[in-house]
């Protein structure tokens, strides 16, 4: 349930040697930096220059987006590379593959003109002079337009009767008939005007070098040659495709050598100098502390550690152990924030105490063999992480449905303890009160672990979630046990009360005893505000236990509630009874639905709350800063170390 151990280290070198060190120490170790210009104010300043890498890798970069590379990382290790070189090759590459995606872009621009031409001749397409000829007409006037279909017989016959007008077709543009006249000019306004009367609409004639000759016969021409261009464009598109393959190793290895030696140079940023020596500062597991050093020895660089608990403990970042169970709910946690450095590491905890909860309160066997389905799906198709989550709370659902013996909110199929039976509703609740107590002295031990950890003796021993906290809630938790199941009168004794009175001051007056066993001088505060901060200290942990674990009671009353909705809905569908109808089936199985989508959201929210609010908050602070150590995504060109 711990954090992983950690050691800031601090490495002085010779200023020449720094970039060597960043990629010995830093990028191929786990390191987390700390900017030693910060640490150290006013005694040293940051590096000055350029990146040499920065120019080949942009070039690089646009390479491989041109060419539709996608960035990994290849090893580069033992390959004689300098930016230099690096820069020429990518240059010269380059050059090839401009050129054949110009031509390729060229070609693809030629077939799409081609095609958007023949497109806007369609219209004429039934004309058999040449349209160039026609547009450029000097004596007679040439309109074009639109015309209903069914009024073209009615307007032919009508134009054929006039000496001095012409209509032809020229093609069909959706419902209408596109066509079109020739008239004398005196004659061109009344023209239009009869043309206008059987639903004429003129067109703006198309204009453009382009549109010459016979329609028909220019987008035959016009589409031969834009499939031709197209035929060029893939052959073109072949050979790029062919340039990629033939790049592809190479080209990738010079961009991880760009990127990695770019890395380096920003992460410059965090290390200080005086001009002859560098200094390097940063947090490292505890575990890596001989290999660093001997990496750090080889570079003929010095290196110290130091513990966080000869620091701030707070400001030194959190390496969560890992491991598949703790990784289920780690989502949740880190909603909370990360724990502080020595703090416990909740992810464990939430697992079991939030499945229990989970279980007691959506305790069925059938129902929680849905969940861990739909978990399933949603982590393994869908990638969610909530997917794990209702898994492993399906589990516990299914076990405490054993528990109650209830199938489906069925709870005649197996034996069980019955929600709904006389007197145990009670017992649920009294079940919930106990388990929540136990919850919270659980975390109070976590307290005390941490508080022991960080040399805190007042939150170690007298807190409200200290020894002193933890041994009243456990004793009178014990008591009343005693006192009402057991007829021993535990609370009748004075001794007893001698004893919680005890447990009450030691919390009232947990500062000056902390104190006093850390072996620490009591502060400027004065005998009356000390003793004033302090009952209201202990007044706010006896509300808080109170409330606390009254608020567990919500566990047993869930459990009841959910017991209530089946028994609902099995009355309404008259499974009750042992007689089904299609129409019950269907409520019966939509009604199980409606349930479990309720009661999960609802049950989750409820667990969830109880964690954060009457759980973590007694031995986790949730203000810790995760530990990030430095690497490289090659697949995302940004910069990621700066």
């Amino acid at each position: 349930m711990s954090t992983v151990k950690l050691l800031r280290a601090t490495v002085t070198g010779p200023a020449k040697d720094l970039d060597a060190a960043i990629c010995a120490l830093v990028l191929d170790r786990e390191f987390h930096p700390l900017s030693a210009t910060s640490v150290l104010s006013g005694k040293l300043k940051a590096p000055e220059g350029a990146d040499p890498c920065r120019a080949a890798l942009d070039a690089a970069v646009a390479l491989m987006n041109k060419v539709g590379l996608t960035p990994e990382f290849r090893d580069f290790r033992g390959e004689d590379y300098t930016p230099e070189n690096c820069e020429e090759y990518v240059e010269r590459v380059s050059g090839e593959g401009a050129r054949l995606l110009a031509q390729k872009n060229a070609q693809l621009s030629l077939a799409a003109d081609n095609e958007a031409l023949a497109a806007a001749l369609r219209p004429y397409s039934e004309l058999s002079t040449d349209l160039g000829e026609l547009l450029g007409a000097t004596h007679m006037d040439v309109t074009f337009g639109t015309l209903p279909p069914e009024q073209w017989d009615v307007v032919e016959k009508l134009v054929d009767e006039e000496s001095s007008a012409l209509v032809f077709r020229t093609g069909v543009d959706g419902d209408m008939l596109r066509c079109g006249y020739a008239v004398l000019p005196d004659d061109s306004l009344r023209m239009a005007e009869l043309m206008r009367e059987y639903g004429f609409e003129p067109v703006e004639p198309p204009k453009g070098s382009g549109f010459s000759g016979v329609p028909a016969q220019r987008m035959q021409e016009l589409e031969k040659s834009a499939a031709a261009a197209r035929e060029a464009a893939e052959k073109l598109n072949s050979q790029v495709e062919e340039l990629k393959v033939t790049l592809r190793d190479e080209l990738l290895k010079r961009y991880s050598y760009l990127r990695y030696w770019s890395e380096a140079h920003a992460l410059r940023a965090y290390a200080g100098t005086d001009g002859r020596r560098f200094c390097l500062m940063g947090w490292i597991p505890e575990t890596d502390r001989e290999g660093f050093a001997a990496e750090a020895r080889r570079l003929g660089c010095t290196c110290d550690f130091e513990r966080p608990d000869a620091l701030d403990a707070t400001q030194a970042p959190v390496k969560l152990k890992g491991g598949f169970f703790s990784r289920i709910f780690l989502p949740f946690v880190e909603m909370y924030g990360y724990p502080a450095y020595g703090e416990a590491n909740p992810s464990i905890f939430m697992l079991i105490t939030y499945c229990l909860l989970f279980g007691i309160m959506f305790g069925d066997v059938g129902q929680g063999a849905v969940l861990i389905l739909v978990g399933l799906y949603l982590y393994k198709k869908r990638g969610m992480w909530l997917g794990r989550i209702l898994s492993a709370v399906g589990c516990s659902a299914i076990v405490f449905g054993f528990v109650y013996g209830s199938v489906f909110g069925n709870e005649h199929l197996l034996p069980g303890f019955k929600v709904l039976e006389e007197g145990n509703s009670m017992v649920i609740l009294l079940i919930a009160v106990g388990t929540g107590c136990a919850l919270i002295v659980v975390s109070g031990i976590f307290n005390i672990i941490t508080g022991l950890r960080q040399r805190n003796y007042q939150k170690a021993f007298f807190s409200a979630n200290g020894v002193a906290g933890v041994l009243f809630l456990a004793s009178m938790a014990g008591g009343a046990v005693c006192t009402l199941l057991f007829d021993i009168p535990v609370m009748s004794s004075a001794a007893f009360w001698i004893y919680i009175g005890v447990l009450l001051f030691s919390i009232w007056f947990g500062e000056p005893l902390g104190e006093l066993i850390g072996g620490k001088k009591h502060g400027h505060q004065s005998i009356g505000m000390m003793i004033g901060m302090g009952f209201f200290d202990l007044f706010e942990a006896v509300l808080s236990w109170l409330s606390n674990c009254l608020s567990f009671l919500r566990t047993g009353a869930y459990a009841i509630i959910h017991a209530i909705m089946m028994l609902v809905i099995y009355t309404l569908t008259g499974a009750d009874s042992g007689s089904l109808s299609v129409g019950g089936i269907i409520g019966l199985v939509f009604g199980n639905i409606f349930v479990m989508v309720l009661e999960t959201a609802l049950v989750c929210i409820q667990v969830l709350r109880l964690e954060y609010y009457e759980l973590f908050g007694r031995f986790y602070s949730g203000r810790g800063t995760p530990f990030r150590p430095v690497a490289i995504d090659y697949s995302n060109t940004a910069s990621s170390a700066a």
